[in-house]
């Protein structure tokens, strides 16, 4: 079928010599009518036939022809090197040989421009790694001199210094993720994890500025378990519990952040919801893009609009599914559904 098509696209591109060619033994029959009638019906359909065959033969020529073009372009195309330009010099004459030679010269340029990029970016990532993982040493020793020399701040000081930390974290996460996105590869580890464990092991890094915040937390998740991996599981929720902090309304005297848990035939959701300062009915379609920060409060025209952007991004690489409640009108709530996995 592809050949007869593109035989039939190269009648349609040839159709005026088609053309010619039928109006010249129309006038060459008409001649030979007028000058022996009784010799015209032996020899038009002769010259008729004749034409179809030269005239096939033609088309068919030009169908290997375009098709030799064709794939010596496409491997110029995937390989603009001078060896593969000369090999599609010879299938093109005139003015299209000096095309080949500018598009030749212009894409090894840009094929050279995209190597020095591609290696800048690699370089900037490993920088960017290089750089988190060497960070995490100070931050480990301001950790370690918190947990140890606690009784020696004051509760308001050490609540300020943790929470500190813990923005210090979070930033560093955020960068590390955000330079894997692109990544060809990961480095998940799928497990069967306790969703009650992980929820409580990130509200542990968050128990002191829940306590310093005044917000309460609840924690309904029966024995419910899910297949993923456990940091960037970690991740995801540490983004929404640190948006529910950052976003809790002032106004407010019962502060909470609640998670919960059910499963369905299909699915294992799990609902984080607080009572915070919320979005808009009209943002919420948005509240995982990059960049967004919404209209509500002065403390979203300071935030980067990265934590939830880069929690789809994640979960969409984990093959679970995120989402903002329409209906929950009380603060912000997002569910994660974790497909089931069969033993």
């Amino acid at each position: 079928m592809k050949i007869i098509k593109r035989l039939i696209d190269v009648l349609d591109e040839n159709r005026l010599w088609f053309i010619v060619v039928l109006a010249l033994n129309i006038l060459f029959g008409t001649l030979l009518w007028i000058i022996d009638s009784s010799s015209f019906s032996y020899i038009f359909p002769v010259m008729l036939i004749g034409s179809l065959i030269v005239y096939c033969s033609t088309i068919f020529i030009c169908y290997i022809n375009d098709n030799k073009r064709a794939k010596a372009f496409n491997d110029f195309l995937a390989d603009p090197s001078k060896t593969n330009e000369d090999k599609i010099m010879n299938l093109f004459h005139g003015s299209q040989k000096n095309s080949v030679i500018e598009a030749g010269e212009l894409l090894r340029s840009n094929l050279s421009d995209l190597k020095i990029k591609s290696a800048e970016m690699n370089e900037y990532e490993e920088y960017i790694e290089a750089w988190a993982h060497e960070i995490k040493t100070p931050l480990g020793l301001m950790t370690f001199v918190l947990d140890n020399r606690k009784e020696e701040l004051s509760p308001s000081v050490y609540a300020k210094l943790e929470y500190s930390r813990t923005k210090i974290q979070e930033n560093i996460e955020r960068m590390l993720y955000y330079a894997r996105l692109k990544a060809t590869s990961n480095d998940f580890i799928f497990k069967e994890l306790s969703l009650t464990e992980v929820c409580e092991d990130v509200l542990d890094e968050y128990s002191p500025i829940l306590k310093e915040q005044n917000i309460s937390i609840t924690l309904n998740i029966d024995n419910l378990h899910v297949v993923s991996d456990k940091k960037s599981i970690e991740f995801i929720i540490r983004q929404i519990i640190s948006n529910s902090i950052k976003y809790k309304n002032t106004d407010a005297s019962n502060a909470y952040i609640s998670l919960s848990a059910e499963e369905t035939d299909k699915a294992i959701i799990l609902t984080i919801r607080d009572n915070g300062i919320g979005v808009k009915p009209y943002d919420l379609p948005f509240v995982f893009e990059k960049g967004f920060t919404g209209e509500i409060g002065e403390i979203r025209k300071n935030s980067t609009g990265m934590g939830l952007y880069l929690s789809k991004q994640v979960a969409k690489s984990l093959k679970i599914n995120i989402e903002a409640s329409e209906s929950y009108t009380d603060g912000l709530e997002i569910r994660l559904s974790f497909p089931k996995v069969e033993n």
